[in-house]
């Protein structure tokens, strides 16, 4: 996801024209149900909007903690269960019931994005060949880098002229968690009616979830990409502005802690948007279909859930949750550390993927790690002619971005301090979900790589911790 590279091309300028390479498509047929099945799915679909309107309430209204009946030996009896939920229900119709101000806030954050997409400079790349369109190469036009720091400007002066405040984001949480979830429903469901029927399982609600398109699209806009890259990131770092906005506002300062998770950020978001160019060579972009697993998550459930330690850290006093003075220093270098491991190890596999697919593109953006260009690098050759890269970062695991994404994810959580178990949501489900997506890119690797798979895991036998797992 993140890379460092550098030279740009604007986009609309001459790029690589598309090729009409045969390619049979393995990935064209719907192999297995995952996340167990329809009914797995479904649980899904109604078990994480629940929980996170859940955790908003217990986040503003329970003081951190989690919220439970007055009698839990009792159903419906006073104080029981029925009791209780009816409690949630009332909190979360009366502050987070859909209002005109949070969803002209959040849709003209989208359409800035819709139109940066299709404006802004940057550089146009190539896809791989993509087996459904006869090994056709799809062209994708990269410009979150320029994106980003533009809408920085934009935000900034509108906060700052007083057009709006930044702290009313956190204000306006609820409003805005139904608005996105509403929209991440919404454009799945669009998307699944109008896409091509992809891998499709005929399961309706199956295929809602995974999603029907490929590779659904706006014009020059490739609608996967956008939600990834322009949306969820985005929406959580304005989410963490928002909460400095807010602490500055109530307590004339911005914590070390909170500055903290916005650094965490901050960092984050820029590592995505620089490395962009990399992502049409990824696994996402060139197997996963859009559907509500994706529309979903990147509209409402990465910004919303990962934020809960700013919004926790936004909505309580500093003094509660602090450090003592020599523990920041140690936080932070532990961050900056582990994301740089974490933009080389992305940064290598990207430049080695597109040096195989003669899609390298150097481009001035910042920062720039050391060591991503790798010379000559140590590679496995497989049965299809495809490489697998052991070298550099690689050749310590097979997943070192996983490992150092995750740490990232702990010490966002660690910045909070201890006053509340809801802002680590994220490390404990993101540890969840890059185990799964592990599994899940093993079992489907095996079934394409056969034994040359078999022969990449003995030369890099640890995933994530070396002579651990």
């Amino acid at each position: 996801m993140a890379t460092s590279a550098t030279s740009t091309r604007a986009v609309g300028s001459s790029a690589p024209q598309p090729t009409t390479t045969k390619i049979v498509d393995p990935d064209g047929v719907h192999h297995e149900y995952e996340f167990g099945g329809p009914l797995g799915v479904a649980a899904m679909m109604t078990f994480f909007p629940a929980l996170f309107y859940y955790l908003y309430v217990c986040l503003f209204f329970y003081d951190g903690k989690f919220a439970t009946p007055q009698d839990v030996s009792t159903f419906s009896g006073p104080g029981g269960w029925v009791d209780f939920a009816s409690t949630i229900v009332g909190l979360v119709r009366e502050h987070a019931a859909p209002n005109k101000r949070a969803a002209t806030l959040y849709l003209s954050l989208i359409a800035l994005q819709l139109l940066l997409a299709f404006t802004a400079p940057g550089v146009v790349q190539q896809g791989l060949p993509v087996s459904r369109l006869g090994g056709k190469t799809l062209t994708y036009h990269c410009n979150a880098y320029s994106s980003l720091y533009m809408t920085i400007a934009i935000v900034g002066a509108a906060h700052f002229s007083g057009l709006f405040n930044l702290a009313d984001i956190i204000d306006l949480y609820g409003p805005l968690l139904t608005i996105a979830t509403i929209s991440g429903f919404t454009l799945a469901a669009i998307v699944y009616v109008l896409g091509e029927k992809y891998r499709m399982s005929g399961n309706l609600i199956y295929d809602y979830f995974m999603g029907s398109s490929l590779n659904p699209r706006i014009g020059i806009v490739d609608i996967k990409m956008f939600a990834e890259i322009r949306i969820s990131w985005i929406l959580l770092f304005a989410l963490s502005m928002g909460a400095c906005a807010k602490q500055h506002q109530d307590y004339g300062y911005v914590s070390p802690n909170l500055a903290l998770f916005s650094w965490g950020t901050g960092m984050y978001l820029n590592a995505c948007a620089k490395g962009e160019q990399y992502i049409p060579q990824t696994w996402d972009m060139n197997y996963e279909k859009f559907g509500w697993l994706l529309a979903y998550w990147n509209f409402a459930g990465v910004p919303f859930s990962y934020s809960f330690g700013a919004i926790y850290m936004a909505t309580h006093d500093p003094a509660t949750y602090r450090y003592p003075t020599w523990v920041y220093p140690v936080l932070f270098v532990v961050l900056t550390v582990s994301h740089c491991i974490f933009d080389l190890a992305n940064g290598q596999k990207s430049w080695f993927k597109a040096h195989q697919t003669g899609t390298f593109i150097k481009r001035n953006t910042f920062p720039q790690i050391p060591g991503t260009e790798l010379v000559d690098p140590k590679v496995i050759i497989t049965e299809t002619g495809s490489k697998l890269l052991c070298d550099g970062v690689w050749s310590i695991v097979r997943k070192p971005n996983y490992t150092s994404d995750w740490i990232q994810a702990l010490i966002w959580g660690l910045s909070t301090g201890f006053g509340s178990a809801i802002p680590y949501w994220y490390p404990v489900f993101h540890l969840t979900m890059l185990l799964h997506r592990n599994a899940r890119d093993d079992a489907r690797c095996a079934r394409k790589y056969k034994k040359s798979w078999i022969e990449y895991n003995k030369a890099v036998p640890y995933s994530f911790i070396p002579y651990v797992y």
